[in-house]
């Protein structure tokens, strides 16, 4: 046990966007074209708060999936997935989905070769998301 105690004391947010025509597949049988969303630092880092918004204003697919993985620097690592539910067409009337994941929160980093990486299970222009993390550093 330490002496003195490690807080976590500095918080960060970061959004990755996920581009306009989506082409950010991660399927269950490979890992190609993930998103990093965010690193942890050296010290650690603790997931606070996940959300997914969508961008575009095309209708969104049904049923795509969004997925979380951890990078440790060699592996990938689902930890989560997210049905992004029914088709949504956003308009100045309708708003696009927006969806939080209190399964991620208190998922740490335990270091800066760890990165929380983000995939879709399909590619459609209406999926366009935008990921953003926050989290807390050692």
């Amino acid at each position: 046990m330490s002496a003195a105690p490690n807080f976590f004391v500095t918080s960060r947010v970061i959004g990755v966007n996920s581009g306009a025509s989506a082409n950010v597949l991660k399927t269950l049988a490979g890992t190609t074209n993930t998103v990093a969303v965010i690193a942890g630092v050296a010290a650690g880092s603790i997931i606070s708060r996940v959300l997914v918004v969508q961008n575009s204003a095309a209708a969104s697919t049904a049923n795509n999936i969004c997925r979380f993985f951890i990078f440790n620097g060699t592996s990938y690592f689902l930890i989560h997935e997210v049905n992004l539910g029914g088709a949504v067409t956003p308009s100045t009337t309708v708003i696009g989905f927006r969806i939080t994941v209190p399964e991620l929160v208190g998922v740490k980093l335990p270091s800066d070769t760890h990165v929380l990486h983000v995939g879709f299970s399909a590619a459609a222009a209406g999926d366009s998301c935008t990921v953003t993390a926050e989290v807390v550093d050692s």
